[in-house]
């Protein structure tokens, strides 16, 4: 049975003034959200991700298109009429209230009787591991605490829709990432639609069931985090999620039926994602740093495909894993390369070395544009 879908946006457009000051914020972006995934809008500033949560709560209305929630047109209908809840950056806490008074703030307004309020407020406290903590002011807790609070409210009334425009941007590193672990764990416990805005490539990847890619208003690429990160279509995608290094070169097709590419660097590679592509057709590649294997040069070995030769220019020791940058005659930029440290911390190789990039039929993609 096909999972529903929560929110439906067909052809949506947002011009923000007119003539020519006109700002085209949206440009004809159409998405299906399905019921109780965690959904995140992904892109730069200024690419529509926050125009586009701001028409699903109703502080903006579009210029052309429909909304649709679970089969509603939310056409002119206000924010407090909606069946969603936003949660800001800023937190927008009563400094003056307690934490449950925060909590039972939008109960309060829905007349919910005050045994419920209460009822409830302990339960989402609970929900957000702050259990005791309602007769505190939001000045007497720490930014992640803050953080719990305004969910909390969020969640209080049972929305159907979460959304939630880059709430963890003013958290410090360990903070956020303890925070992207709880968002995720929320929207599982309460089966909720969460609706999720940010720049950060590392959240959009950790805590997403699918995310869309924007740039300049409109909707690139949508997929699970593996999808757009193993399999981007477009540059700007492969770009801006992780490193990529990209080669250029010519399709064709081995008498065996194998799709091979021409580098312009010198040497074949082969790919078996290159379906809408024909053959004689100059293409873009782009290839992930890890998917890449370094090998020593054997003067007696000739090319060979899928192989590359470079010399080493840096060498970085991370930890985890080396980082190489690698020179290649013609390239006007090195080829990163990136080496899980399986052995321990010492190189097999240094810079001025000689090597040979092995790239492998799985690691090539070859992108739309």
């Amino acid at each position: 049975m096909p999972q529903a879908n929560a929110i439906d946006i067909r052809d949506i457009t947002k011009v923000f003034g007119q003539g020519a000051e006109a700002v085209h914020a949206l440009d004809h972006v159409s998405l299906a959200i399905r019921e109780g995934e965690f959904f995140t809008l992904l892109g730069p500033s200024g690419c529509g991700k926050t125009t586009l949560l701001r028409l699903l709560a109703g502080f903006e209305q579009p210029t052309a298109g429909v909304i649709g929630l679970y089969g509603d047109d939310l056409a002119g209908l206000p924010p407090f009429r909606r069946p969603v809840n936003t949660v800001f950056q800023n937190y927008a806490l009563f400094p003056h209230m307690t934490v449950a008074g925060n909590v039972a703030f939008g109960l309060e307004m829905q007349r919910w009787r005050r045994g419920d309020i209460e009822r409830r407020v302990e339960e989402v406290l609970s929900l957000v591991k702050l259990a005791g903590y309602g007769q505190r002011k939001p000045a007497q807790l720490s930014g992640g605490q803050q953080q719990r609070v305004a969910l909390a409210r969020a969640l209080a009334n049972r929305p159907k829709v979460l959304l939630l425009d880059e709430p963890l941007s003013a958290l410090d590193l360990k903070l956020r990432k303890e925070m992207q672990i709880e968002l995720k764990r929320l929207q599982v416990e309460t089966g909720i639609t969460f609706v999720f805005v940010t720049h950060d490539q590392e959240e959009a990847l950790t805590m997403s069931d699918r995310l869309a890619v924007m740039q300049d208003g409109k909707v690139l690429q949508v997929g699970t985090p593996a999808e757009i990160y193993e399999r981007p279509t477009r540059r700007f995608v492969a770009d801006f999620i992780g490193d990529t290094n990209f080669l250029q070169g010519v399709l064709g097709r081995a008498a065996n039926g194998e799709i091979q590419i021409k580098l312009d660097v010198g040497g074949m590679v082969t790919t078996r994602h290159a379906e809408a592509h024909t053959e004689g057709e100059r293409v873009t590649l782009a290839v992930r740093p890890e998917r890449v294997d370094l090998e020593p040069v054997n003067a007696e070995a000739g090319e060979d495909t899928g192989r590359l030769r470079g010399v080493v220019e840096t060498v970085v020791y991370f930890g985890t894993d080396t980082s190489y940058r690698i020179n290649i005659d013609s390239l006007p930029e090195p080829v990163l390369v990136r080496v899980q440290n399986r052995q321990g911390a010492a190189s097999p190789f240094a810079s001025g070395d000689s090597v040979r990039l092995r790239i492998p039929p799985e690691a090539v993609q070859v992108l739309v544009d």
